[in-house]
């Protein structure tokens, strides 16, 4: 019997507090992990161009403020690794902002998430790009201030080494993130 009043009382508990705080005046901070396979094409000064496939790792962490109800805007630096098919590996950093919407009311549980952010990036090939991304998906909540996120990404940059030649990418990225939302 003292179980099922202990497991009531948690669910209660749990439940009360299960609604997020992404309203007016509160503050995000966390970050995600993105996995991405890309599909890239260069075209160097000589004018002969190629293609080339990969892999890759990108960590961002983030931190937002909640302009309105649902919609918060933020600064997100990023760090970077990939494994082109064809090349040498590269490490890259940079950073930039981004908007976020939230589509459900701020009490569910679950919710979906939209994001475009802008990014300017540096990396070991003394290249410099400046992209966008666009992502989506839903969040789990597991208490008031903290969640889950699991998102699609599309992101889209174009590059330019010291040698005038261009890059262009675009990748489907998978991403996880984890958020804490602090209440103001």
């Amino acid at each position: 019997m003292k179980t099922i009043k202990i497991f009531f009382i948690t669910t209660i508990l749990f439940t009360l507090s299960a609604h997020s705080q992404i309203t007016k005046g509160n503050w995000m901070v966390g970050g995600y992990v993105n996995f991405s396979s890309n599909k890239s094409e260069y075209k160097p000064t000589n004018g002969v161009k190629s293609t080339s496939s990969g892999s890759g790792i990108l960590l961002s962490p983030t931190i937002g403020y909640f302009l309105i109800d649902k919609l918060s805007i933020g600064l997100s630096p990023s760090f970077s690794y990939s494994n082109p098919s064809n090349g040498d590996n590269t490490f890259g950093y940079g950073g930039g902002p981004f908007v976020r919407y939230y589509l459900l009311k701020p009490d569910n549980r679950i919710n979906i998430l939209t994001h475009i952010g802008y990014s300017y990036f540096t990396n070991s090939r003394d290249s410099h790009s400046n992209g966008y991304v666009l992502k989506a998906g839903p969040v789990v909540y597991f208490n008031s201030s903290v969640g889950l996120e699991f998102t699609i990404d599309y992101s889209r940059s174009s590059s330019s080494y010291n040698d005038g030649s261009d890059f262009l990418s675009k990748s489907i990225n998978i991403g996880l993130g984890l958020q804490v939302h602090l209440e103001k």
